[in-house]
């Protein structure tokens, strides 16, 4: 029993280790964590019932590791925000003011046509429509078009994520930001939400006693 929990762990990491090198775009919907949990309880439900000689507790206490692994990665996920980047990736910016971000199509393994059907999902068909364009960590692309009335909000600090590239975009830098949150009393670690888009901002602290704020016209 005990190599047999032990090789189902060792199989657990594998696997979610593989996925990530796999890169986003075979993950669908599902984060690498969940798709492993499933794919391995599936299979070990279907050799429960394909091999009755083999013991029911066995079985169940294999599945039942799997979803305690699972609600232990989700928890160190919640509670450690590096963790859940090296766990789940970050959001990677595909199209900005319709180019396309040819680097980070070659970093994500996408090609041009892999794009190009993901945008005519939404039902867009050139990239010079969109004004930005995000592949999601699930596999997902997220758009906002050119004829939106605002441009959208970027994520700048994420639960301690520092979205650098969306600085740059915006023409800012750290010591921008920094002063921004100097202005209303913040660390970075106590942000958990700071978006902008150039002209309005959204800022969200992570203690209760803050409540969220927006505004124009920022340093």
């Amino acid at each position: 029993m005990l190599s047999t929990v032990t090789r189902t762990v060792v199989i657990y990491i594998t696997v979610i280790a593989a996925l990530r090198l796999m890169g986003k775009r075979q993950l669908g919907e599902l984060q690498p964590s969940e798709l492993v949990t499933t794919l391995l309880v599936s299979d070990v439900a279907s050799i429960c019932i394909d091999e009755p000689d083999l013991p029911l507790l066995a079985s169940l206490a294999l599945i039942l590791l799997l979803t305690v692994l699972e609600i232990f990665s989700s928890t160190l996920a919640c509670l450690f925000p590096a963790y859940a980047r090296l766990l789940f990736g970050k959001p990677v910016t595909v199209i900005r003011d319709g180019e396309i971000l040819q680097p980070a199509l070659r970093r994500l393994r996408i090609t041009a046509g892999d794009l190009m059907e993901a945008l005519r999902g939404k039902d867009i068909f050139s990239p010079a429509e969109v004004l930005w364009a995000v592949v999601e960590p699930n596999g997902h692309i997220s758009t906002a078009t050119k004829g939106q009335n605002a441009a959208p909000l970027l994520p700048v600090l994420v639960d301690d994520t520092l979205y650098r590239e969306n600085l740059a975009a915006l023409h800012l830098d750290e010591a921008w930001l920094d002063g921004v949150l100097q202005a209303n009393g913040l660390a970075r670690r106590q942000v958990l939400l700071l978006l902008y888009n150039g002209s309005e901002l959204l800022l969200i602290p992570k203690k209760t006693t803050h409540k969220g704020w927006s505004g124009k016209g920022l340093p």
